[in-house]
């Protein structure tokens, strides 16, 4: 929803928006600009822009890595479809490689993006019109000139066909073309997120799709598609002639003649297949096997190496969201039972040997992180909007502050107390609906793995207050379907906030998308605190303005309750074959991303 990358794979882990990843915790850098730049070859929304035009290339790349090579990765489900336009089906994300953007995020600054297909760009103060003039040179890999026409053609087709995403973060704007020009108008003034959203579409051509959906899809990026067998397999080929290959944002990247992806049903089989030495790197997220799977001469002699960094972003928030829209869970009581009966530090230890951070604030270790009383400035957010925010939630943002800790002995009594008082009886060591005479039984979806052993921790602890929860055995494309249909009791969600947030916070949160079919906002809240909040952030020109907003927003969502925080995962942890060059600045803590910034060493 890392933030930020909300694509139909993001949403499958529900990582709407999810934050680019850098070297340090989120700070923010000034002063910030009050309006959007008129023409520049870039634009920032927080602070000025760190690179000048016509730059060699970003400071995070090597701008004169070697090219060629190979490398190998594994992904783990399945893909059945090379259609990056039109939902449903899934794609695999990595032919977004095979595909230019207008603009591109620089990852080592907050919110600044570069013209890629976009040789210029300009922005109202307002953010009501964004006006990009295209690059003359940039073309397809069958030689035709990317038009402004083939941009306005992607935009349309994702709005009224793509995937769920496009179709709500793309309802406020509207375009056309105008020579070498391209034109969004946005009914959304002020919105200065438009322009991370408008950097999310890959340029489709025209002549290419015109007549239906290709064979074999054509791109103007880095990468062609060489081969693929789905579901199993894509194999991508660099394109030597690339027409963007020396601009800055490029330098320096796209730099293995040849990329692999492998794809399995099973983590655990993908692992072994990177021990054997069929797969080249590996990120992990398996925080155990981190820790003690990597044995053996190839990790001892340093022929596998690896190395953890820290997220730029606060990292990925995982969590069990409630579907308010039940009758049980719209209780607020019933909702607090369940959270009570979880205790991290427990479940951080016993599972997770201690990898994880609390789930304690939604931009924790950030200036937006509220703590203590709301200060005046975060009380005027409510209260210009006309809404109610209890006085709870203004004394402190922790809605656990004044009673017990969740998953204590003290924790679970105030559970069973509050079952009690929402009228669940326990009958013979079981919770009973009292409206229906059934057990007190929750489904949970979790479609992607890494919840199964916290889930089976959560079930026995409710089990000793007589509720049941029941795991929900289906497979990806099934959960998915399920959560855009609102069929489930609780679901995983791991929710990435960006550097500057916003979007995915009124995509997942906002009241006005409670009641939308097909929309992410799973969980059916309905907070006009928390709607203004989301306002403010969005609406946020310079520090102080987006620090307030993010306490507000912190402060609201916690009290709602209509998430179960299960941790917050800050780290990346990688693995590699010891044969690749790595940018300096990967040595030095920055994250990797070897698909797009690794080389092949020499030997």
């Amino acid at each position: 929803m890392n933030a930020a990358r909300t694509t139909r794979r993001a949403f499958l882990s529900y990582g709407a928006a999810a934050a680019a990843l850098g070297a340090a915790p989120l700070s923010l850098a000034g002063p910030a600009r009050a309006v959007a730049p008129a023409t520049g070859h870039g634009i920032s929304l927080i602070g000025p822009l760190r690179y000048d035009t016509g730059f060699a290339a970003f400071d995070y790349v090597d701008a004169d890595a070697p090219k060629g090579g190979v490398l190998r990765q594994t992904r783990i489900g399945a893909f059945d479809t090379v259609n990056t336009l039109r939902f449903p089906g899934r794609p695999p994300a990595e032919l977004r490689m095979i595909y230019d953007h207008l603009i591109v995020a620089s990852e080592d600054e907050i919110a600044s993006y570069y013209g890629v297909l976009a040789e210029t760009v300009e922005v109202a103060p307002d953010f009501s019109e964004i006006v990009f003039t295209m690059r003359p040179e940039a073309r397809w890999h069958d030689g035709a000139p990317v038009t402004s026409e083939d941009v306005a053609f992607t935009f349309e087709t994702l709005k009224a066909e793509g995937a769920p995403y496009y179709r709500q973060a793309f309802a406020t704007l509207t375009t056309r073309t105008d020579g070498d020009r391209v034109v969004f108008q946005n009914a959304r003034r002020g919105d200065r997120d438009v322009i991370r959203r408008i950097s999310t579409i890959p340029v489709h051509p025209l002549h290419v799709w015109r007549d239906g959906t290709p064979e074999t899809p054509v791109g103007s990026g880095p990468y062609r598609v060489a081969s693929f067998a789905a579901p199993r397999r894509l194999e991508l080929e660099r394109v030597a002639e690339y027409w963007g290959g020396a601009i800055g944002p490029n330098r320096g990247r796209w730099n293995f003649d040849r990329l692999v992806f492998d794809y399995y049903r099973d983590a655990t089989v993908a692992f072994e297949a990177f021990k054997a030495g069929e797969a080249d790197v590996r990120l992990e997220d398996d925080p155990n096997r981190w820790q003690s799977g990597y044995d053996g001469s190839a990790l001892t002699d340093g022929t596998i190496q690896r190395d953890e960094a820290r997220m730029l972003s606060v990292g990925a928030l995982h969590g069990f969201v409630y579907n308010l829209r039940r009758p049980l869970l719209a209780d607020p009581r019933v909702r607090r039972a369940l959270a009570l009966a979880y205790d991290f530090e427990q479940v951080n230890s016993l599972l997770f040997k201690g990898a994880y951070a609390p789930f304690d604030s939604v931009f924790a270790e950030t200036p937006l992180a509220a703590t203590g009383p709301a200060a005046s400035a975060e009380r005027a957010i409510f209260a210009d909007a006309g809404a109610e925010i209890t006085d709870a939630a203004l004394a402190d943002p922790d809605p656990f502050a004044d009673g017990p800790r969740p998953g204590s002995r003290e924790a679970l009594a105030a559970a069973s107390a509050l079952l009690d008082e929402a009228g669940f009886a326990i009958v013979d060591g079981t919770r009973i609906n009292p409206a229906t005479g059934a057990p007190l039984t929750f489904d949970v979806l979790t479609p992607t793995p890494g919840y199964e052993r916290p889930l089976a921790w959560l079930a026995r602890a409710l089990s000793r207050l007589g509720v049941t929860l029941a795991p929900v055995q289906t497979d990806t494309a099934s959960a998915m379907r399920r959560m855009l249909d609102r069929d489930y009791d609780l679901a995983s969600l791991s929710w990435s906030p960006a550097r500057l947030p916003g979007t995915a916070e009124r995509l997942l949160w906002h009241s006005a998308l409670a009641d939308r079919p097909g929309s992410y906002a799973i969980s059916g809240l309905k907070s006009p605190a928390l709607d203004a909040a989301i306002e403010a952030l969005e609406q946020a020109q310079d520090d102080a303005a987006l620090a307030t907003a993010g306490r507000a927003f912190d402060r609201a969502f916690r009290h709602a309750e209509a998430m179960l925080p299960l941790w917050r995962s800050d780290r990346v942890w990688v693995a590699w074959w010891d044969a690749f060059n790595r940018p300096h600045a990967e040595t030095e803590g920055f994250p990797p991303s070897p698909t797009d910034r690794w080389s092949v060493a020499a030997r």
